[in-house]
């Protein structure tokens, strides 16, 4: 069997590419809720409105609720109360770390 050629391998690479995701824009969120991607979604933590307006539960429930929806989901720049809010409820098996930044 031949290898596909370059342009598919690129848009099946490109198809399947982390996607960034804004967790302070709740449209945003409810897109990917409706309709997840098919690569993993990456969450930059380090600057969430939301977490910092309505706590780390919301940023929580939003996480699960992506995941339920289907999503594969990477968290970057957890900070600690997140990180050991994940860690307590033992769900950082559910959402690795993207530490490539």
């Amino acid at each position: 069997m031949t290898p596909p050629p370059f342009a598919l391998r690129a848009h099946v690479a490109r198809a399947h590419a982390p996607a960034r995701l804004h967790l302070d824009d709740p449209i945003a969120v409810q897109r990917a809720r409706c309709a997840p991607p098919r690569g993993p979604l990456v969450i930059d933590c380090g600057q969430l409105q939301c977490q910092r307006l309505r706590g780390v539960a919301h940023v929580v429930s939003q996480l699960l609720l992506l995941r339920q929806a289907g999503a594969t989901v990477w968290l970057r720049n957890v900070n600690a109360p997140l990180r050991a809010c994940l860690r307590r409820l033992q769900l950082s098996p559910l959402f690795p770390l993207d530490e490539a930044g």
